[in-house]
């Protein structure tokens, strides 16, 4: 996910992403569909150490808890707020190839948004990834947001035309926020996170792929060995998608 740069975004907030009286993890309605899908015992990666209120609830379900950050600084933070065993965390970056002691280990896969946050190049290798990660007959659950998110409307309408340009891309569906000017813009408010704090945080997080339902799940479909089950709408304007894993004998 373009390395460095966009690590370097997640380990600026740390821990602050839940201890600052901000929740950013599924929406209500998500939250309990995951939580219908843990087993006790089942090994269950989470993947995105900022998603500690999803990591909380496999923990309290029983299930054998590894959850995977390509940011090493929230990784830490969460494993150490988590009280996860070291062998437990796993510093992978899923847009680059899978290490094989983790290939096709868990039972349930679980991300929250994490799509969104891959750049239109990183998506296919985002969704192989993901895909990998996930035991045969196993499931991978994942929630999106379709289209601009409603932070990205406010800051383009806040940007002079020239910066418009640089900062939504619908010739690739993508947002830049690396263009973010130093004026004042409209920023999302992660409870006591300064304005600066999250200019820097949004500015490393450069290139995020915005995408239709018809775009993802043919992007799916490309990936392979994956057969959608479900598709469910929150009332926040997410959706969650379950996706299982062939298990056929060569399946990819």
């Amino acid at each position: 996910m373009n390395g460095e740069g966009k690590a370097r975004a997640w380990d600026l907030v740390g821990d602050h992403y839940w201890n600052s009286g901000y929740y950013g993890g599924p929406a209500p309605e998500h939250q309990k569909e995951f939580a219908r899908r843990i087993r006790p015992g089942a090994r269950t990666a989470v993947v995105g150490a900022s998603t500690v209120s999803l990591s909380r609830a496999v923990q309290q379900a029983g299930a054998d808890l590894h959850v995977l950050d390509f940011a090493p600084g929230i990784l830490r933070a969460a494993g150490q707020w988590l009280g996860l065993a070291e062998d437990r965390r796993h510093l992978v970056d899923v847009t680059r190839p899978i290490p094989e002691h983790l290939k096709r280990t868990n039972e349930l896969v679980l991300a929250d948004r994490l799509v969104n946050r891959f750049s239109a190049d990183d998506l296919p290798a985002g969704i192989r990834g993901l895909r990998d990660l996930v035991a045969p007959m196993g499931i991978l659950a994942v929630t999106v947001r379709f289209g601009l998110y409603p932070r990205d409307a406010r800051i383009h309408a806040a940007l002079t035309t020239a910066e418009q340009a640089l900062f939504w891309r619908p010739d690739v569906g993508e947002v830049d926020y690396s263009v973010l000017p130093d004026r004042d813009i409209p920023l999302p408010v992660w409870g006591a996170i300064s304005g600066d704090t999250m200019r820097k945080h949004l500015r490393a997080r450069g290139r995020e792929a915005r995408f239709s339902r018809d775009e993802l799940l043919l992007t799916v479909a490309r990936a392979g060995g994956l057969d959608c089950e479900d598709v469910d709408d929150a009332t926040d304007g997410t959706v969650l998608l379950t996706l299982r894993r062939s298990g056929a004998v060569g399946d990819v």
